[in-house]
């Protein structure tokens, strides 16, 4: 359940009302089946967040929290989970 931003310097508690969702799939290794046909991850930023940052999912490495217009330099990314 989602509780907070995923901004990890945000503690905005989760508001249905406003701001943006994420979902992505959980990643598997080629020879495992995903626990179910939902295995998906979801993630919130809050309005504010929103408006700076995006979130993206590094196959190798799990979800990973950027500024929205430099999302394609990886080293300006920031981990926020591990792949499973």
């Amino acid at each position: 359940m989602i509780d907070k931003c995923a901004n990890p310097e945000c503690l905005l508690p989760f508001d249905y009302q406003q701001g943006r969702f994420f979902r992505f799939r959980y990643s598997c290794a080629p020879n495992e089946q995903p626990p179910n046909m939902h295995s998906v991850q979801h993630f919130w930023l809050c309005s504010r967040c929103s408006q700076t940052y995006t979130l993206h999912k590094q196959e190798e490495h799990g979800v990973a929290i950027g500024l929205r217009l430099l999302l394609r330099e990886q080293d300006r990314s920031r981990l926020i989970t591990r792949a499973a």
